[in-house]
């Protein structure tokens, strides 16, 4: 754990020092929404313990407290568990979504570079620069790979069990949840912060291996037309060494990798884990 930490914190001072990290407008919206979710389970929980069940007394400590007093409790401690689960886990994949967006934001802008770099100035010092910078990348993401890879593979596990077990239990216990609404804001607020924490972290680094793909097709093009100006061939020297690298694919623990691919595959075990236990039951 010091050592993760180490990682990271060399990682956002190399970023920090190299460009301005800051949130876009979605960003900035999603960090407020997790934010938000420990005191929207509270409040789901307060008025499904005392305005459902209807509890004018309650018993805190061996002691027995007003409603007003049970009110406050109940929010307070609602909002810490809600912050342990599932607010901190957000403010991870926040952050993991984060830094691979930022690396797709670099990837693409070398994209761009290249795509809008005339023939006759893509020189060899011009393709030195655009290998160097995507080494520096992939030094980059092979530190955050280093430091995500744990926390990354127990968030995903966390999510799809979670994703499970909400969706049998709305299934197996329909009736019940049809007549308490409470309850059933709460297991569809689960099911959205599984789900989604899922399709974040699919989405967004399976973004990085199509980035740079394209940037392989965008630097292959521009040779292929410096080629076929000035018929020189001692210039593939660095094209060789872009096409021979793979793609970088980020994963965790060697275990989930997150390509967007896989997004149907996730589904399609999901629908079937839950039927399996929907069966058992």
């Amino acid at each position: 754990m010091r050592r993760g930490r180490y990682h990271l914190t060399s990682l956002l001072r190399i970023l920090s020092e190299t460009q301005k990290l800051s949130f876009t407008w979605i960003e900035s919206v999603c960090f407020y929404v997790v934010c938000s979710l420990p005191m929207a389970f509270a409040a789901l929980n307060v008025v499904q313990q005392v305005v459902v069940d209807n509890e004018t007394t309650f018993d805190a400590y061996g002691r027995n407290v007003s409603s007003i007093a049970r009110i406050i409790f109940n929010f307070v401690e609602s909002s810490l568990w809600g912050f342990i689960y599932p607010t901190s886990v957000n403010l991870i994949v926040l952050l993991y979504c984060f830094l691979c967006r930022n690396f797709c934001r670099q990837i693409n802008r070398i994209t761009r570079d290249i795509r809008e770099c005339r023939v006759q100035n893509f020189t060899l010092s011009k393709q030195a620069n655009i290998s160097a910078q995507e080494a520096r990348i992939g030094d980059l993401l092979h530190l955050t790979q280093r430091v995500f890879s744990v926390p990354s593979f127990l968030i995903s596990a966390a999510h799809f069990c979670s994703c499970i077990t909400v969706l049998g239990s709305l299934i197996v216990d329909s009736s019940t949840y049809a007549k308490n609404y409470t309850l059933l804001c709460q297991l569809v607020l689960l099911f959205l912060n599984g789900s989604v924490g899922l399709l974040a972290c699919l989405w967004t680094a399976g973004g990085l291996p199509l980035a740079e793909d394209q940037m392989k097709v965008v630097f292959r093009r521009k040779m292929r037309e410096r080629l076929h100006l000035f018929g020189k061939v001692d210039e593939e020297c660095f094209q060789k060494e872009l096409m021979q690298k793979p793609s970088f694919l980020i994963s965790g623990c060697l275990i989930v990798y997150f390509q967007r691919s896989s997004i149907l595959t996730l589904l399609g075990t999901i629908l079937t884990y839950t039927i399996l236990l929907v069966t058992k039951a």
